[in-house]
C-alpha cells in the first residue's frame, strides 16, 4: 500500500507544475548561456577554444596586422606631413584612375593619343585624334584643365587626413613597439629603440627580401605582410609585442576578453549540459504522467488533442520555421551591433520567442504523449477520419450515404449505358445499340420508381411531424412504407414521438395527481376546521372572566379563518390551474363591476390611507364570467392594500384595445420589488417575503387562471416600485340592432 501512495504522488497536479517550472527554469538557463556565447564570437571565431595564448588566436593577428599597416603606410609610405603636402606621395596612377571614375570618363582612341601633364592641369597629345571626335577631345581637355585641378588638390588632403588618423591611432597603441630603418640603418620612424625591441620575445621583422615571425606558436601570414610599400622599398620594419601587456590599448583589451572567453566557454558548456539533461528529465516524467490523475487512471484527452495530428504537427512546424529565421536574425543583429540598448531590446524578443518556442514544442510532445498511451493518435489524423468518413457513405447508417451511393450509381449506369449506345453503332453492333437504349429507359423508369418512393416515405414522415405539432402523439408512423433511404430517420422521428407522448401523460398524470390531492386533503380539512370555527364561536358568546382566556379565543378565531380562507384558496387555485371551473359568460360592465369592488373593500382601503383614481372613457363590455371577475377584481385590490405604500393613490385605466377590454391598475410599492416580477404569479409567492401574518400567496396565480379560463391574460410590469397588473379580457360582441337597443334605452 505504501509502495502504491507513493507512486501515485507522481500524478500530482503539484508535481506537474514543478516539473513544468524546472523545464522552463533549465531553459532559461540554456538561453542565457547562449547569450553570452553570442556575445564572446562577436569577438572571438571558434579557434579561442584551441588558442593557448591570446597570441595564438587570429582576433590577434587581425589586430596587429590593422596596427603594423598603419604603421608602415605612417612612416614608410607617407613619412612625413610635409612630404605629403608637396605630393611626393601622391600614386599618378591611382589618382588619375580615380578623376576617371569620379568623372565617368572611359578609356578609348582619345586617352589613348593623349597625356596628362605632371603639373595635372592640362593635356598633352601624342597622336592623331579623327576629325569627328574632335568636339569629345575639347569637351575632355576643359575637363582636365578645370577639373583635375581641384580633383589634385582633394587627393592629397585625403591622403593629410589618412596621415594623421593614422599617426593618432599609432599614439593609442601602447603595447604595439616598432622602428623602420632604411637601407643604410639608418632609423626613420617609429615608437621604440631598437634595442627595446630585441629584448622582447614575440617580434616580427620585414622588408623586401626577407620576414621572420615570432609572434606566435603557430605564425601564419596576411596578404597585409607582403605590403608592396616594402616591396618597392629598401626599408626594414622592425615590430614586437610587449609581454606583458600594459592596459590602455586595444591589445590589451583583446588579452583581457581572451581571458574571459577561455574561462567562460567551459563553464558555459557544462551548465548547457546540465541544463539540457534536466530539460530531458523534465520532458520524460511530463510524458509518464500527462493525461492522469492516478497510475494506471483514465487518460484525458485536452483541447488541443482534438486537432488533426497533421494539422498540428504542420502548425508546430510552420511556427518553428518563422521563429528560427527569426531568431537567426535577431542573432546576427545582436553581434553586428554597436548600441548596448537595442542589443537588451532584441536579447528580450529572442528570449520571449524562445520560451513561446519551448512551450509549443513540450504541448506538441505532450499532446502526442496523451494520445499515444490513449490509443487515439492515428484515429485523430486527417486521414483516419477521412477513410472512416469515406467509408461510412458506403454502409447505408446515413441518409446522406445513401444519397450518396444511389447518385453515384445513377450517374454511373447511365454514363456506361450512354457508352454503349455511342460506341456500338462504330463498332458495327447497331443491334447491341438498339438493346442499350432498352435498358437505358428501364433503368431510368426503376430509378423513377425508387424516386417517388422515396418521396412518399418523405410525404408519411413529413405527415407525421405535423400530427406531432398538432399534439396528436397516438398518431403511428408505418415504418413499413418507409423506404430504406429514410428509414433511420422514420425512425428518429417514431422515437421522438413516443418520447413526447410519454413524457405529456407523465406530465398530465402528475398534475391530475397533486390536483385530486390538494382537493382532497381541502375538503377533508374544511370539516373539521368548520366545526373549530362553529366552537370557537361559541366561546366568544360565553361569559368568561378570564382575560387571558378570552385573548386566546380571539386568536384562534383569526387564525381559524385565515386557514378557511387558505383552504379555500388552494381548492379555487386547483380547480382554475386544471381547468375544471365552470365559465358562464355574459355581457360585464368592466367600469362598473370594478366600481362596486372598490366600493366593498372601501373600509381596508380607508384604513390603509389609499385614495383609487378611476380613469374610464366609454362603457367597456366584456364577454366574461362575472362571478370569476369579481375574484380577480377582489384579489387585485386586496393585493393593493396589503402591499401599497401608505397615503399614497392607487391609478386604475379600463379602456379597450384590439378587442380586448383592458384594466391595469397601478400602484407604488411599500417595499423594493428586488427580485422577478413573473415570480410572482406563482403559487406561494409574495410580494414582502418578511409578511406572515396575511395572504396565501395565492391570490395573483389565482387570477392568471381565471384570466386565461375566460379567454383573455394576466400580467405584471414592474419600474422601479412602480408595480403594473394588466387584465386583458375579451370585448362582448352584439349585432346593431342590440347597440341601437342599449342605445334607445
Amino acid at each position: 500500500m505504501a509502495t502504491k501512495s507513493k507512486k501515485s504522488k507522481l500524478y500530482r497536479l503539484r508535481n506537474k507544475g514543478i516539473a513544468v517550472f524546472l523545464f522552463f527554469t533549465f531553459a532559461v538557463s540554456i538561453f542565457f548561456c547562449g547569450i553570452v556565447g553570442v556575445n564572446i564570437s562577436r569577438n572571438w571565431s571558434w579557434d579561442v577554444i584551441n588558442a593557448d595564448t591570446v597570441y595564438d588566436t587570429e582576433e590577434f593577428r587581425e589586430t596587429f596586422s590593422r596596427t603594423l599597416d598603419r604603421a608602415v603606410q605612417a612612416d614608410i609610405y607617407y613619412q612625413n606631413e610635409d612630404r605629403v603636402s608637396k605630393g611626393a606621395a601622391v600614386d599618378r596612377n591611382d589618382l588619375l584612375n580615380g578623376f576617371k571614375r569620379y568623372y565617368g570618363i572611359i578609356d578609348g582612341i582619345i586617352t589613348g593619343n593623349t597625356e596628362i601633364n605632371a603639373a595635372y592641369d592640362g593635356l598633352l597629345l601624342h597622336g592623331e585624334i579623327p576629325e569627328s571626335l574632335q568636339g569629345n577631345l575639347e569637351e575632355y581637355r576643359n575637363l582636365v584643365e578645370s577639373r583635375l585641378p581641384a580633383y589634385y588638390k582633394m587627393y592629397i588632403q585625403r591622403q593629410l587626413d589618412e596621415y594623421k588618423n593614422c599617426i593618432r591611432y599609432l599614439e593609442g597603441v601602447r603595447n604595439f613597439l616598432y622602428y623602420v630603418e632604411d637601407e643604410n640603418g639608418n632609423v626613420v620612424g617609429g615608437n621604440a629603440a631598437k634595442g627595446e625591441i630585441s629584448q622582447e620575445a614575440r617580434t616580427l621583422v620585414l622588408s623586401a627580401g626577407f620576414s621572420s615571425d615570432h609572434l606566435g606558436e603557430n605564425p601564419y601570414y596576411f596578404d597585409t605582410y607582403e605590403n608592396p610599400v616594402l616591396e618597392k622599398s629598401n626599408f626594414k620594419f622592425y615590430g614586437a609585442i610587449r609581454d606583458p601587456l600594459l592596459p590602455g590599448d586595444e591589445f590589451y583589451d583583446l588579452w583581457q576578453g581572451f581571458g574571459f572567453a577561455k574561462k567562460s566557454i567551459p563553464i558555459l558548456s557544462c551548465v548547457s549540459a546540465v541544463s539540457l539533461l534536466g530539460m530531458l528529465l523534465s520532458v520524460i516524467y511530463l510524458v509518464r504522467v500527462t493525461g492522469q490523475t492516478e497510475r494506471r487512471g483514465k487518460i484525458q484527452l485536452g483541447m488541443v488533442d482534438r486537432l488533426y495530428n497533421e494539422v498540428h504537427f504542420l502548425l508546430v512546424a510552420f511556427f518553428g520555421c518563422i521563429a528560427g529565421f527569426t531568431a537567426h536574425t535577431l542573432v546576427d543583429t545582436i553581434r553586428q551591433g554597436a548600441v548596448l540598448f537595442w542589443n537588451y531590446v532584441f536579447a528580450t524578443i529572442l528570449g520571449v520567442l524562445y520560451l513561446v518556442t519551448a512551450a509549443i514544442l513540450l504541448n506538441y510532445l505532450l499532446s502526442v504523449a496523451r494520445q499515444l498511451k490513449n490509443k487515439s493518435f492515428f484515429r485523430n489524423t486527417w486521414i483516419s477520419v477521412s477513410i472512416r468518413r469515406m467509408s461510412e457513405l458506403f454502409t447505408g447508417s446515413t441518409f446522406r450515404g445513401w444519397m450518396v451511393i444511389v447518385m453515384l450509381c445513377y450517374a454511373l449506369g447511365n454514363c456506361v449505358i450512354m457508352g454503349v449506345m455511342v460506341m456500338a453503332p462504330y463498332y458495327g453492333y447497331a443491334e447491341l445499340a438498339v438493346l442499350a437504349g432498352v435498358v437505358l429507359v428501364c433503368f431510368n423508369g426503376l430509378c423513377m420508381y425508387w424516386f417517388v418512393r422515396a418521396l412518399r416515405s418523405l410525404k408519411e414522415i413529413m405527415i407525421s411531424v405535423k400530427e406531432s405539432a398538432k399534439g396528436n402523439f397516438s398518431y403511428q408512423l408505418d415504418l413499413n412504407k418507409i423506404s430504406p433511404s429514410f428509414l433511420n430517420f422514420a425512425e428518429d422521428v417514431a422515437n421522438i414521438q413516443e418520447g413526447f407522448k410519454n413524457a405529456v401523460d407523465d406530465a398530465v398524470k402528475g398534475e391530475r395527481m397533486k390536483a385530486e390531492l390538494i382537493t382532497n386533503v381541502s375538503h377533508d380539512l374544511k370539516t373539521p376546521l368548520t366545526s373549530i370555527i362553529s366552537y370557537v364561536e361559541l366561546l366568544k358568546h360565553e361569559d368568561l372572566k378570564n382575560e387571558r382566556a378570552k385573548g386566546f379565543i380571539a386568536v384562534l378565531y383569526e387564525k381559524s379563518y385565515r386557514l378557511k380562507h387558505l383552504i379555500e384558496d388552494l381548492i379555487e387555485a386547483s380547480k382554475a390551474s386544471s381547468g375544471n371551473l365552470a365559465v358562464a359568460k355574459m355581457r360585464v360592465d368592466y367600469k362598473q363591476l370594478t366600481l362596486q369592488a372598490m366600493g366593498e373593500l372601501e373600509d381596508k382601503t380607508n384604513a390603509a390611507g389609499l385614495t383609487f383614481k378611476l380613469s374610464c372613457d366609454e362603457p367597456v363590455f366584456i364577454d366574461a364570467d362575472g362571478g370569476h371577475m369579481w375574484r380577480i377584481l377582489e384579489n387585485l385590490l386586496s393585493n393593493v392594500i396589503k402591499y401599497a405604500m401608505r397615503n399614497s393613490r392607487i391609478y386604475v385605466d379600463i379602456f379597450k384595445m384590439d378587442g380586448y377590454g383592458v384594466l391595469i391598475m397601478k400602484n407604488i410599492s411599500a417595499t423594493p420589488i428586488d427580485f422577478d416580477e413573473t415570480r410572482l404569479t406563482e403559487r406561494f409567492v409574495r410580494g414582502d417575503a418578511s409578511r406572515t401574518t396575511e395572504g396565501s400567496g395565492l391570490g395573483l396565480s389565482i387570477t392568471q387562471s381565471l384570466a386565461e379560463i375566460q379567454g383573455g391574460t394576466f400580467g405584471i410590469q414592474v419600474d422601479g416600485d412602480l408595480f403594473k397588473a394588466i387584465v386583458s379580457i375579451p370585448l362582448w360582441e352584439e349585432d346593431e340592432e342590440e347597440e341601437n337597443e342599449v342605445d334607445t334605452l
